[in-house]
């Protein structure tokens, strides 16, 4: 399989548009990839998928370019930020709602004595009673103004400048919380009494942005995705899972207390695996699925990084075995030989402060596939 040119990585990485900037997720791929393969496997009004869409950088992107655009993600918390990006409410309905919760907020009625000892140690008492006034507050799942909130609560949760609600800390995801006690104690932080209202505001300002396309999001396992009608997707295009990289639910456990979950809850219902036969069975299902979704002649677009073995520190080439393993047996075309593309930064490998890393490595490949 032969190195091509990344043409995408001409085009601005967010691609202008700072809706995308709103909340970090793990592992997420810059705007300026499926940007640039929906505009060379689809015309308007074609119908995008992302099956395992993350922080909905797909979807947002596919309704910029006025496709019809679909998430799906079986974690609460990327159904969320997809969502989100999905039905954009008016900014001045975005702030009349920040300036009610506000005047409805009184410190005296939150009682913070029970919350999690892990997330008191994160949060001032003053910028703790306005989270759990907020989490019990907002109705992100029936209300897309409320939704969008939520999205920006998440985004300014935790990072290490004044614009963040937390102590001194990365904003991608949160290591565990032992890790963060000794950090907290060997560098003396403090946490800092901010304003959650005030910062939501200023958080508006920078990230609001309106598509002018809608799309629309799902909460399913990408193994039976029922709610997506057989032969009807133009374009898949999406990064799945990679084995035993990331835990989505232990990464985000800051911000999944907000949403009322647990990140063992998270992790126990996503796929993780040590063991590469049964990653393999796994992607044989997720493409079997997305076979069953696509048009004839439909693509598939599969953003895969190299691994390192734990045990010899190799690097495995997952997407040459989702291709030989998975793909080939179902019968699916390969487009193009796949694609190598290496990343110039450290936001597809798992750090914290800048001194560990994970099993990521700093090649992505892409699969390009037909049905």
């Amino acid at each position: 399989m032969s190195v091509q040119l990344c043409e995408w990585k001409e085009l601005p990485k967010n691609m202008n548009n700072r809706l995308h900037t709103i909340c970090s997720y793990m592992a997420m791929f810059p705007p300026c990839v499926p940007h640039y393969f929906i505009e060379k496997y689809t015309k308007e009004g074609d119908i995008v998928f992302d099956p395992f869409s993350g922080r909905g950088t797909t979807v947002l992107e596919a309704c910029l370019m006025k496709r019809k655009a679909m998430g799906n993600d079986k974690n609460i918390l990327a159904y969320l930020l997809t969502k989100t990006k999905c039905d954009v409410p008016s900014k001045g309905r975005i702030i009349s709602r920040i300036n009610g919760l506000e005047k409805k907020f009184n410190p005296n009625s939150i009682d913070i004595t029970a919350e999690d000892p892990n997330i008191r140690m994160i949060f001032s008492d003053y910028t703790l009673k306005q989270l759990v006034f907020l989490k019990n507050n907002l109705k992100w799942r029936r209300n897309k103004i409320d939704t969008f909130i939520s999205a920006m609560v998440l985004g300014i949760m935790h990072g290490s400048s004044n614009g963040y609600m937390s102590l001194s800390m990365p904003n991608t995801f949160s290591m565990s919380p032992n890790y963060v006690k000794n950090y907290i104690r060997e560098h003396n932080l403090h946490r800092p009494n901010r304003n959650a209202f005030e910062l939501l505001l200023r958080k508006l300002d920078r990230c609001y942005q309106k598509p002018i396309t809608k799309g629309k999001v799902y909460n399913q396992n990408a193994i039976n995705m029922s709610y997506i009608k057989t032969d009807s997707i133009d374009l898949i295009l999406t990064s799945p899972p990679y084995t035993r990289v990331i835990r989505y639910g232990q990464f985000n456990w800051i911000r999944l207390w907000f949403l009322s979950k647990t990140g063992k809850e998270i992790d126990r219902d996503l796929f993780f695996s040590q063991s590469l036969p049964k990653y393999h069975d796994f992607m044989l299902k997720v493409l079997l699925e997305m076979k069953r979704v696509l048009k004839a002649k439909g693509k598939v677009i599969l953003i895969i990084g190299d691994v390192k073995e734990r045990t010899n520190d190799s690097v495995i080439n997952l997407a040459e075995e989702v291709w030989k393993n998975c793909a080939e047996p179902l019968a699916f075309k390969l487009v193009e030989p796949i694609i190598e593309d290496s990343i110039s930064d450290d936001s597809k490998v798992s750090r914290i402060w800048g001194t560990k890393k994970g099993n990521a490595t700093k090649i992505d490949r892409i699969l390009v596939l037909e049905k």
